[in-house]
């Protein structure tokens, strides 16, 4: 995580050097870069969380870092574009300084790793038993195998709100802008609900996930039907509450079935499919939406997002065992 912070400082530094060498390059270059850096920091982050955090409390912290990062997100929405409007340079100035900020505060923290983890394994080895664990865990696979359907929907979803808000809304980038606070803060009170009705892992955190993917294909499929800004928001705030129950209990639920020792290759591997099914998609929805329109393409991805709800339910049988097993670990 240290690495990858300060990996991306200097990423986000370089978007000043194109900005006074008015080089687009650099910019896809430095934008493809930092990704790929957030995408390693994101999972050794996941990883690194129940080495820190008593296995009773995983859905609580990771609900509070869900309510933490849509809180930065609200506020990014709101600030961020009046910087980059003002002074672009001091805007990725200021964002290459939080990274700094936050490798200072990473290095200040110091942990014991189980001592099965400390062992000398060549890469592709640890990779396949990362491979092994997915196919003998069947919570983490079903998991994965609802991360690669949500990467699907989740491609939908963000080229719908561009298109909303400048073209069915008619409000230009204000549209946009008001869609992605309200984005935010459906995020944060879907966190916040999980922090406080769900908290310790019981099954109530296997249900609220199923829960969250059914609810989130109909307020989805609503959304794709709006044709005012005040009933997309209001569309949007119930998917994106339903997403902010999902992402916390999304990596609690990992970090609750999956040992330690196999935690960060089967984070990397959730991340990798689900994430990259998403970008390939990208220009197929785009497609669909501009041959089909967004209506109907809408309501598929809705559908697509409830048959993930769907096929978690049947899994109940092993949600008690594994979590328990966890939990006691």
């Amino acid at each position: 995580m240290l690495l990858t912070d300060l990996v991306r400082a200097g990423v986000v530094g370089s978007f000043i050097i194109a900005i006074v060498l008015h080089s687009m390059p650099l910019v896809f270059a430095a934008a493809a870069l930092r990704g790929l850096a957030s995408v390693f920091f994101a999972r050794a982050r996941d990883a690194a969380i129940p080495q820190v955090i008593h296995p009773a409390q995983l859905v609580t912290a990771n609900a509070f870092s869900s309510q933490t990062g849509a809180m930065a997100q609200i506020a990014g929405a709101a600030c961020g574009g009046l910087l980059a409007a003002a002074n672009p340079i001091l805007c990725f100035g200021l964002d290459a300084l939080s990274y700094v900020w936050s490798a200072f505060h990473i290095a200040r923290i110091h942990w014991r790793e189980p001592a099965r983890e400390i062992q000398t394994v060549p890469y592709t080895r640890q990779l396949l038993e990362g491979l092994r664990e997915v196919r003998r865990n069947r919570i983490a696979r079903v998991m994965i195998i609802i991360g690669i359907s949500w990467g699907f929907a989740g491609g939908g979803y963000y080229i719908l709100v561009p298109v909303l808000g400048p073209h069915v809304y008619h409000m230009g980038a204000l549209g946009i802008g008001v869609l992605y606070v309200v984005d935010g803060v459906g995020v944060w009170l879907g966190a916040a609900a999980v922090s406080r009705w769900v908290g310790s892992p019981s099954r109530r955190a296997y249900l609220w996930y199923g829960v969250g993917y059914l609810t989130q294909a109909v307020f989805f499929g609503l959304l794709a039907q709006t044709t005012t800004l005040v009933a997309g928001a209001l569309f949007l705030l119930g998917m994106r509450i339903s997403s902010g129950m999902i992402i916390p209990l999304d990596a609690g639920l990992l970090q609750l079935n999956v040992s330690g020792s196999f935690q960060g290759r089967v984070f990397a591997l959730h991340v990798a499919t689900y994430g990259s099914v998403m970008q390939l998609l990208y220009v197929v929805v785009g497609w669909a939406f501009q041959h089909f329109g967004y209506q109907r393409v809408g309501l598929v991805v809705g559908l697509v997002c409830f048959l993930c709800g769907v096929f978690w339910f049947p899994q109940r049988g092993s949600w008690h065992a594994s979590g328990q097993a966890r939990s006691a670990s």
